[in-house]
Parts: C-alpha cells; sequence; structure tokens
C-alpha cells in the first residue's frame, strides 16, 4: 500500500470543547520551532510522569514473554504441527530512536525491512522521503525531515533470540489515548501468534499506564482481523474527538480509525 503524506505546521490549540481549530481566532496559538525551549519540555505534570514511566520501561530492557502469551505462540504452532522445543528465547521490548542502546539501535533497524515486508514505502508529499524509517527511529524535525515530528513515537519489538520477528509502533497522546499506527511481522513468522503475543505484552502495559482508549488506522481489507481477533470496533468521529480531547492521530489514505477500550489491569 503506496500512502502520501503531506507536511504539517505545528499548531497548538485550546482543548477546550468548544474551540474551534478551522477557525483562527484569539485562542489560537501559532508555534514556531524555532521558538520552543531547548531539550525535553511537556505541557503538564502528567505528560511528564508518563514519560518517565515509559522510559523506566525502556530501561527494563527486553522481557521473557509470560506464560499466556507463550501459550498463543504454542497454539499456533501446535496447530500447523510445528515443533516449539527450540522456542524458548522469546522477549519483548519497548524502544524509542531519542534513548536508545547499541544493541536497541540494532533492532530498530532490523525492524524497518520488516514493516517494508507488509508497506510500500510512506511517501512524504514534499520530499519525496519514506516516513517508516522516521517513525521506527522516533526522529524529530531536527534529526529527521523539517516539518515531520515522530519523536513521541516508539517500536515495540518481539524477539526470537536475536532476531526480530514482529514490530509495533506506538504512541501514546496524554494520559487517556495511545494509538498504534503500524504492526508488521516477518513473512517467515506469520500466522504463528508473534504478533498476537506482542499486542498482549503493550496492552498490559497501557493498562499499567493507566490509558484508557486505543486507537489505530485499519486498511479496509484489516478490519475484520482487527475486530474479530482484537477487540476492536469502529467508532464515531464524534466521540472519538471527544476522546481525543484535541490530539491529532496518524493518518494514512485509505483507512479507517478503530478503537477499543483498554482492559483493566
Amino acid at each position: 500500500m503506496a500512502v502520501k503524506v503531506s507536511s504539517y505546521e505545528k499548531l497548538l490549540t485550546d482543548r477546550q470543547k468548544d474551540f474551534n481549530n478551522a477557525v483562527f481566532d484569539e485562542r489560537t496559538v501559532i508555534l514556531c520551532d524555532q521558538e520552543l525551549p531547548e531539550g525535553e519540555w511537556f505541557c503538564c505534570n502528567s505528560c511528564s510522569e508518563l514519560r518517565s514511566s515509559l522510559d523506566k520501561i525502556m530501561s527494563s530492557g527486553a522481557q521473557l514473554l509470560l506464560e499466556p502469551d507463550m501459550d498463543i505462540i504454542r497454539k499456533k504452532h501446535e496447530a500447523r504441527d510445528l515443533c516449539m522445543d527450540t522456542i524458548t528465547d522469546l522477549r519483548w521490548q519497548l524502544l524509542s530512536g531519542r534513548r536508545v542502546t547499541e544493541d536497541g539501535s540494532l533492532l530498530l533497524l532490523a525492524a524497518v525491512p520488516i514493516f517494508h515486508q507488509s508497506f510500500d514505502p510512506i511517501i512524504e508529499a514534499h520530499t519525496g522521503r519514506d516516513l517508516i524509517p522516521e517513525m521506527v527511529h522516533g526522529r524529530g524535525p531536527k534529526d529527521g525531515m523539517p516539518g515531520q515530528d515522530y519523536s513521541g513515537m516508539y517500536c515495540a519489538v518481539l524477539t526470537l533470540g536475536s532476531t526480530v520477528v514482529s514490530a509495533a509502533l506506538l504512541r501514546v497522546m496524554g494520559g487517556d489515548v495511545a494509538e498504534l499506527p503500524l504492526v508488521a511481522t516477518s513473512k517467515d513468522h506469520q500466522g504463528l501468534g508473534y504478533f498476537q503475543a506482542l499486542f498482549s505484552c503493550i496492552e498490559r502495559m497501557l493498562a499499567s499506564l493507566k490509558i484508557k482508549h486505543f486507537v489505530l488506522p485499519a486498511a479496509h481489507e484489516a478490519e475484520g482481523i482487527w475486530m474479530k481477533k482484537f477487540g476492536f470496533s469502529r467508532i464515531p468521529q464524534e466521540q472519538l474527538e471527544a476522546y481525543l480531547n484535541g490530539a491529532h492521530l496518524t493518518i494514512f489514505y485509505g483507512t479507517a480509525n478503530l478503537y477499543k477500550a483498554v482492559p483493566l489491569s
């Protein structure tokens, strides 16, 4: 699927429910990149605390899968008469290009071709450059291409030994909403439950962070899988906007937003 994404201007919007971001008035503030404070900064304490929690999860490194997640993979192998005796070193890990070890950087590099196995390059309209590496590495406009800010993007990976077999891009917006813009499993490992296990790990993490709403852009042919296997459903635009409270999702042409309430931990 080839997708073109245009660049955007940074716009701070009032999060009151009666604010109209289509109207430029005294409540609209244009934020120039050159006027941003140096280093990391946050709009409120809750966002700062959330970032700190995510940093702690990343610092904990790769985590062995829990037994229920192993069962997902084991049953898929048994259904295909495949042996799992040697498949024991399965781990998942949350990564971000803004603070990554040398080993983590190698995992991010390995995730890019896995996404490309499932998706054509996502082309930025003005530069003609592929956005997938920008998102995987969580690059901001100063590190990547101007006008595109993916510094809040995380990449969750599932590894078999030292090999990345499944990956998902994740972004947490404020304290209530998370989105899953892209997911992919390597072709040699598809249909064996690896992404289902990774999704369970991500969902538990979001629950521990007290995230309430989970949103993703789904292509038409994938809607049924997300709805039947993972519990997502269609959501009215008005309700989605109320949950987002002014935040903006990653939007791809030809996709529809699906929604799921994050299960309580």
